[in-house]
């Protein structure tokens, strides 16, 4: 598991990034606030001075009166003068006076202009109050009542007649200002950190300290020990969440036990089951090794009983004064003896098959002339019944590697039940076609189709079980062992080909063998399917 930030490291962090930010947002205000404070009070201590000196209340002794830049008095903390407006240039753009006199005449309600400049390194608040005719004339200070100088811009109503400059040293406001500032830094890192200590106590004892315990408790219950449980005695949800965990962690044990007892059982059945399946297997042997002997047994004498009563048949046949009944009599167990070594056939088949003792015999083979034996084979057989066998084959079947003999077989149990179950006057129809499996490899696709009555849906999945037919009454009008198509299937399978059908009632049926062109080993089934 990659290496993180933990949880506590991420809440302090996220709660300190937090805290910062609300204390800097709080704190702005007073910030800015004690700013503009320290302004106003330069300001007022400016208009203060300003209007005392207007109103002749000062000693007139510590400023200069002249137009000049007059008589420094206490120059670190305070200096006053005035100056004419006609000898004010208003072109000049770095004056302090030639701003406020644009100022002042643009705006001719504007008294007062306000500046902070540095001098010498020094900030000083710089204040200028107008002078215009209106206020010279009720003045009483003889430096305004004795001047009758020209007055500038006589067009105007009441023109600017001079400028009051008061400049004032700001190194104790800024002091101030910084001190009160300083203190406002520091107060706000001490409740920063106070805030993050409080909260790292909350934190560790409150909530981290309960979720380690029971990190440790899960941790011992991961390494196998189910009998740990957690101690939290905390009253609130934590001591809940543990109840949960430790009813959680009774119930796995108990279930745990209970599983332990089934496994025990389970391994009691298996055991009888596995020496009930190697009887089952023993006694499937000697049933499959009984009826392979039976079968191979029963085949000789019926071989014999067959060809004695076909020696007779010729004899009979022979004999113009033959009894007709001899004949027919004849005729019955020929056709009897043969179904029964048919039977007895496809039993020993399938014996040979589950004992695993049916082999393959590889050659290379032509499918047009092997589907050409095999309907020249049962030719006889479906004329009887009056049915018509067409043989198709496609263009271009390539010879393929297989065991021709089984696969005669598997197409003539497909073929005999086509002309066995198809009714009289009926056509079947053989062919042959190249195909892609559905292994996506190329093959050749051999079907035999019918016109007989089809098989019913609920009958699909079991057509090509051992011992089913689809009518199994006592009643049934065809014979037969029901082992034809189960066989189909093995031997097919053992040739690495399927076989599918398609089929439905009134419509007939069609069977499929489709063939590899080349022979490849059958995979190996599964035991447990």
């Amino acid at each position: 598991m990659a290496a993180g930030i933990s949880l506590a490291n991420k809440i302090q962090l996220v709660f300190g990034c937090a805290v910062v930010a609300i204390l800097i947002g709080v704190l702005a205000v007073p910030w800015n606030r004690t700013g503009a404070l320290v302004r106003d009070f330069q300001l007022e201590e400016a208009r203060r001075i300003a209007d005392a000196w207007l109103s002749d209340r000062i000693d007139l002794g510590l400023f200069s009166e002249s137009g000049g830049a007059g008589d420094e008095a206490g120059a670190s903390l305070l200096r006053l003068t005035y100056v004419l407006a006609a000898r004010i240039d208003p072109d000049d753009a770095g004056s302090f006076v030639a701003q406020a006199m644009r100022a002042f005449r643009d705006d001719p309600e504007k008294h007062e202009y306000l500046r902070l400049v540095d001098e010498r390194g020094q900030t000083v608040v710089r204040y200028a109050r107008v002078i215009r005719e209106s206020d010279r004339r009720t003045m009483r200070k003889p430096a305004f009542t004795a001047f009758s100088g020209p007055a500038v811009e006589p067009g105007l109503a009441d023109p600017i007649y001079a400028i009051l400059v008061v400049d004032r040293g700001s190194q104790f406001a800024e002091g101030q200002l910084l001190r009160i500032r300083t203190f406002i830094v520091a107060a706000g890192l001490g409740g920063s950190l106070l805030a993050m200590v409080v909260f790292w106590l909350i934190l560790t004892r409150l909530i981290f300290r309960p979720v380690r315990h029971l990190r440790e408790t899960t941790e011992a219950v991961r390494a196998g020990n189910l009998a740990t449980r957690s101690q939290i005695r905390t009253g609130d949800e934590f001591e809940q969440l543990a109840e949960a965990f430790n009813s959680m962690l009774d119930r796995l044990g108990e279930t745990q036990t209970s599983l332990a007892g089934a496994n025990r059982s389970l391994d009691a059945q298996l055991s009888a089951l596995a020496q009930a399946n190697a009887t089952l297997a023993e006694a499937n042997r000697l049933k499959s090794e009984f009826l392979a002997n039976v079968s191979h047994e029963l085949r000789t004498p019926l071989n014999s009983i067959i060809g004695f009563a076909e020696l007779l048949l010729e004899v009979a046949q022979a004999d113009p004064e033959a009894d007709p009944k001899r004949m027919r009599y004849l005729t019955n167990i020929i056709t009897s003896g043969k179904s029964l070594l048919e039977m007895i056939n496809e039993l020993l088949d399938m014996a040979k098959i589950e004992a695993g003792r049916m082999e393959v015999n590889l050659q290379q083979t032509s499918v047009p002339d092997l589907l050409e034996d095999l309907v020249r084979a049962m030719k006889s057989q479906a004329d009887a019944k009056g049915i018509e066998v067409t043989l198709a084959v496609a263009s271009r079947i390539p010879v393929i590697e297989t065991d021709p003999g089984k696969l005669r077989q598997v197409l003539f149990n497909f073929l005999s039940n086509a002309i066995k179950f198809t009714p009289r006057g009926g056509s079947v129809v053989v062919s042959a076609d190249r195909v892609n499996r559905s292994d996506h490899r190329p093959g050749i696709r051999l079907s035999v189709s019918d016109t007989g009555p089809g098989i019913p849906e609920d009958m699909h999945e079991i057509v090509f079980e051992k011992f089913r037919q689809i009518d199994a009454s006592h009643t049934r009008e065809h014979a037969g062992t029901g082992l034809g198509l189960a066989i189909s299937r093995e031997l097919a399978r053992m040739l690495g080909a399927t076989v599918s059908f398609v089929s439905a009632p009134g419509r007939g049926s069609t069977f499929f063998v489709d063939m590899p062109l080349a022979f490849q080993h059958p995979e190996p089934q599964p035991l447990m399917g």
